[in-house]
């Protein structure tokens, strides 16, 4: 019981250690992935789970992180295995939570607060209140660019595996690609987009049933049921490459994405007036995800530009 009354903000004892070494501790991932599940999520995880979880240990599952714990107690997750995590959020279609289920820690944030100090230039000291520049009428070259594919209900095709490219194709990249030193570097943000439904219990409850008398056989059985019902309810996602030339305009744009204004600003775009009327008396909502790896990257190469805009 001394886990489950434990505060977020506590540490973990496993975590000490792994502090120093930039991760995170599985106790914590469970708090991080925990603390964004809602009490709806829960139930659908919890009714999936009627019948490997007990009613004493049910009992005990008041919230995200209790339910992952149950899952550790049960020996389904462990630091080497997040298989179990990973599928269930696929089920219940939290895919915005996929990029926590990692034991890395997650440093974007720091990392642009140091970044931030370190490469500021005098005039911005100078400056208490700096603003970006005011763009012209017309759309400048150094202005975010969107793109967005518009083929079907996933309008976008998969972006390709990083780090599976053969010997050949890596060193014509390196000789067709390598960009020129005194060239302006640009980069490029995945913005996903989906929206999707707040509640899926009441379209599982009643429809999800098995009669296998193994219980591994019924709650495969199950899982395959939630998961054909989840998938037609999919109400699909948008993805977007944005490109950026100047480090103001993605700074503002990774602010907005973590304290949720861009969520906010995106409302109003992506659930129209005819979603709702299509969905009828269900709510919906949004979830907006950006890869924190392309942002650390698209990062580097800005203030580059801006150490060879300062050299003589």
């Amino acid at each position: 019981m001394a886990g489950l009354k434990r505060r977020a903000s506590q540490l973990w004892p496993e975590e000490r250690g792994e502090q120093e070494h930039g991760l995170y501790s599985l106790h914590r991932m469970f708090d991080i992935v925990g603390a964004h599940l809602t009490h709806r999520d829960v139930r659908v995880l919890s009714f999936l789970f009627v019948d490997v979880i007990d009613d004493h240990e049910r009992g005990l599952i008041r919230n995200g992180r209790d339910f992952l714990l149950a899952l550790e107690r049960q020996g389904r997750c462990d630091e080497s295995n997040f298989r179990q995590v990973l599928q269930l959020l696929r089920i219940i279609t939290r895919h915005d939570l996929l990029p926590y289920v990692t034991l890395k820690r997650r440093r974007a944030d720091k990392y642009l607060e140091e970044t931030s100090i370190r490469y500021v230039t005098p005039r911005a000291l100078s400056d208490p209140e700096p603003r970006p520049p005011q763009p012209p009428k017309t759309v400048p070259p150094h202005y975010p660019v969107v793109c967005c594919p518009t083929s079907g209900p996933q309008m976008c095709s998969k972006r390709p595996a990083r780090g599976r490219a053969t010997l050949g194709s890596q060193r014509k990249r390196r000789k067709s690609v390598t960009p020129d030193p005194k060239e302006k570097q640009t980069c490029d943000i995945r913005l996903r987009v989906r929206a999707e439904y707040c509640q899926h219990e009441t379209a599982l409850q009643g429809n999800v049933f098995s009669n296998k008398q193994d219980p591994l056989e019924r709650q495969f059985e199950r899982f395959n049921q939630a998961n054909t019902i989840l998938k037609s309810r999919d109400l699909g996602s948008i993805i977007c490459d944005i490109k950026f030339s100047e480090l103001t305009y993605l700074d503002a744009f990774w602010r907005d994405y973590i304290n949720g204004s861009l969520l906010e600003a995106l409302k109003g775009v992506f659930i129209t007036d005819s979603l709702k009327q299509a969905v009828g008396h269900e709510a919906i909502k949004l979830l907006v995800n950006v890869d924190e790896e392309d942002y650390e990257l698209g990062r580097q190469k800005l203030l580059r530009n801006l150490m060879l805009q300062a050299l003589p």
